[in-house]
């Protein structure tokens, strides 16, 4: 049952990723780069899991990838120099 909450473009954007990450898997593991091919795999298991509606669509919720958070504009303390 695919997740009713998704528009067809994040259908599409969850698709792709999961095609995508399963190739990166089966890279890494005929390179033996266990760590990485456990880390794609998590990120294909999570893709698969929101289109078919197992794990709920967290989008609306999330702002981003909490591991990057969004750049904001650096705020400048510096007091200017006086000659």
């Amino acid at each position: 049952m695919a997740n009713q909450s998704l528009r067809q473009s994040e259908i599409d954007s969850l698709q792709y990723i999961a095609s995508m990450t399963n190739e990166l898997v089966q890279m890494a593991e005929a390179s033996r780069f266990p760590m990485i091919s456990y880390l794609l795999g998590m990120a294909y298991a999570e893709a698969f899991d929101v289109l078919r509606g197992a794990r709920p669509a967290r989008h609306a919720q999330l702002s981003g990838n909490a591991m990057h958070p969004p750049l904001r504009a650096k705020e400048n303390h510096a007091q200017p120099r006086r000659a």
